[in-house]
């Protein structure tokens, strides 16, 4: 799922510019995810367990301690609804790496798109000869601010 930075000309542009190719671990993010995906399973299995637990013990048993067990258990501040919010909160954690896999990639793709202008600007400009060669500082700057904008773009993106 990754992109890397292919190895020649595309290099040379990014070292022309002076920006360094983004080096986000789009994997890594969506491994993390994915493993916030897989804890809140298995608490929400866990939540499971102690409610069916909970109801075999009230089912089974009487008496004033039985009573308030259950109703502390069925609290809406109680440990169990504390675990549920739990599980809702790790989803939300897990989509938001997963989100900002996309987000980096996203920001890879835009970069080497830029690189690719880049590259043929220079290219036209080289074939343009001596008038061309005045435009490398202006396609220097202009592909700078783009990819800037790119960069600020995705950082945005993923702190929003």
């Amino acid at each position: 799922m990754g992109l890397e930075l292919p190895e020649g000309p595309l290099s040379a542009v990014g070292d022309f510019l002076g920006h360094l190719f983004p080096d986000g671990d789009v994997n890594g993010l969506v491994a993390m995810g994915g493993g916030h995906d897989r804890h809140a399973d298995r608490l929400r299995e866990h939540l499971a367990d102690g409610t069916g637990s909970s109801e075999a013990v009230a089912a089974t048993s009487r008496g004033d301690g039985i009573a308030a067990f259950v109703q502390n258990f069925h609290h809406p501040e109680g440990a169990n609804r504390n675990i549920g919010d739990a599980v809702s909160g790790i989803r939300v954690a897990g989509l938001g790496l997963q989100v900002s896999a996309g987000i980096v990639l996203a920001h890879k793709g835009v970069t080497l798109l830029q690189y690719g202008l880049v590259a043929a600007a220079l290219a036209r400009a080289a074939v343009a000869g001596g008038a061309g060669a005045a435009l490398v500082p202006g396609i220097q700057q202009a592909g700078r601010r783009a990819l800037d904008k790119g960069t600020d773009a995705a950082v945005e993106a993923v702190l929003t």
